[in-house]
């Protein structure tokens, strides 16, 4: 009985919420669908483009300067490259690319994530609480012809509020634990932004390791009747994390 009962506060400790600071880093296995749009009519990501799978960093930094509070900061780089031969012709940025025009082509976006957190229900087994930030976007995509060598390249940087809830649950001697976040916001005419993934993970009080599924979706357009612009990326896929903690 002594045995267990010095044994319950390993166990207990292995399983707190009541970290100071965590942090995430994560291989993301990202595809890409969606469209882009510069005049004209628009360009899809991966029909059209051929834009390839690819792996991605994702990376998040959780700050607790009280039990209930949290500071997070969140970001990742998307690369993605492609070459297709078009079925018909699409105007990018002022540039016509006809019928069986080979294209090669870039979409690059810096993602960066910073919010408060409040915890509304805060125990040792895990936590449920409402996040409000504010997100950076900073694109650039671009369209090269291989038959011709015409180039076109846009460039958009926009900011975002957005809000969201995050929750974790810890469950028993396992150590095993489930979490999960979802965040947002609509835009009216300029669009939506909606981020998503749950997650399983399984370690030590220091050290966890996880998998999931992560999805993003933004919509940020302009449309000014003449010459309509935006981009409207959907990525998304399996996502597999290391935690470190520290108390």
């Amino acid at each position: 009985m002594r045995v267990v009962a010095l044994f319950l506060p390993i166990v207990a400790f292995a399983q707190t919420d009541a970290f100071r600071l965590e942090l995430t880093a994560s291989a993301w296995k990202t595809a890409i669908e969606g469209t882009v749009q510069s005049g004209g009519l628009p360009i899809a990501l991966h029909a059209d483009l051929n834009l390839a799978d690819e792996w991605t960093f994702f990376g998040k930094l959780s700050f607790k300067p009280a039990r209930r509070h949290r500071i997070n900061l969140e970001g990742s780089p998307y690369e993605y490259s492609g070459i297709n031969t078009l079925s018909r012709t699409i105007v990018y940025n002022g540039r016509t690319y006809n019928i069986n025009d080979t294209v090669a082509s870039e979409a690059n976006l810096t993602y960066f994530f910073g919010g408060y957190q409040f915890d509304v229900v805060s125990h040792n087994r895990g936590h449920l609480g409402l996040e409000i930030g504010g997100a950076l976007l900073d694109g650039t995509g671009t369209i090269r012809s291989v038959t011709t060598g015409v180039v076109a390249t846009k460039s958009q940087t926009i900011g975002l509020p957005l809000a969201g809830a995050e929750f974790r649950y810890f469950f028993g001697p396992a150590r095993l634990n489930v979490n999960g976040e979802v965040k947002g916001m609509a835009f009216g005419d300029y669009g939506s932004f909606f981020q998503g993934s749950v997650n399983v993970g399984a370690g030590f009080q220091r050290v966890i390791f996880q998998a999931g599924y992560q999805y993003l979706n933004a919509d940020i357009h302009e449309n000014n009747g003449v010459n309509p612009t935006g981009i409207a990326p959907v990525i998304s896929g399996p996502i597999f994390s290391i935690q470190f903690r520290a108390f």
